[in-house]
């Protein structure tokens, strides 16, 4: 997948760490695009997305836990998320400092 501009966060339904990242998008203004990971199409386009695969998947299949961020040309997951929550210094530095 091309760079985006925008982060662009890869959520689910019932995902209340996809909640609490865009609830603290939204207190930062910070603007993003979500996906629903189990809309098809786009699955198909991460799916093609050597940068994903690597990241994701292996022989068994893909393992994607939410919300996952592409951002910068990088994908973002476990960085961001603590045993409390969001790491809030972490998603300052990335969303926030350029």
């Amino acid at each position: 997948m091309s760079e985006m501009k925008l982060p662009l966060i890869i959520t689910k339904d019932d995902c209340h760490r996809c909640v609490e990242l865009k609830k603290w998008l939204k207190k930062n203004d910070v603007d993003y695009v979500e996906k629903d990971i189990d809309d098809e199409e786009f699955v198909h386009q991460l799916l093609h997305d050597e940068n994903f695969v690597n990241m994701f998947c292996d022989e068994d299949g893909c393992l994607v836990n939410t919300p996952v961020v592409m951002y910068k040309g990088k994908y973002w997951f476990k960085e961001l998320w603590g045993i409390d929550g969001l790491r809030k210094k972490q998603a300052k530095e990335l969303f926030l400092e350029n």
